[in-house]
């Protein structure tokens, strides 16, 4: 297979982080004079190109690789709980955090109360006079 230009590395990578096809192409490429429908069809035509495709699968499957925990995992675990556990209570606490994950909660309200004496602003002051 055909070894990547730099520039098609940088796209592959900033693809395999995120980034839509035309933010990959600015990360990787100069695109200052280049209008928004050329940028797009440049943009295109790079994902498309074979050796890139491959190498964006490799950085996505080392990424998932590297991840130590997944949203994915968290569910089954705590699908596993609520289907298995001996105690009730275990139950009830895997199926509220599954509940919390999947924002099945009403939105919690916050209350921030503050102080005005507790923050002291100085202004034009100097305290270092000896």
């Amino acid at each position: 297979m055909a070894k990547l230009t730099a520039r098609q590395e940088k796209f592959c990578q900033c693809i395999a982080d995120g980034m839509n096809q035309s933010d990959a192409y600015r990360a990787a490429y100069t695109t200052e004079k280049m209008s928004d429908r050329v940028l797009w069809i440049k943009a295109s035509q790079t994902a498309s190109l074979d050796k890139v495709k491959i190498r964006v699968t490799e950085l996505k499957e080392n990424l998932a690789n590297k991840q130590l925990w997944t949203r994915e995992r968290s569910v089954l675990i705590l699908a596993n709980i609520a289907d298995n556990a001996e105690k009730p209570s275990d139950v009830t606490a895997a199926i509220k955090e599954l509940n919390a994950m999947h924002g099945y909660n009403a939105p919690s309200k916050h209350e921030v109360i503050t102080n005005p004496l507790v923050l002291v602003l100085k202004h034009g002051t100097d305290d270092s006079t000896d």
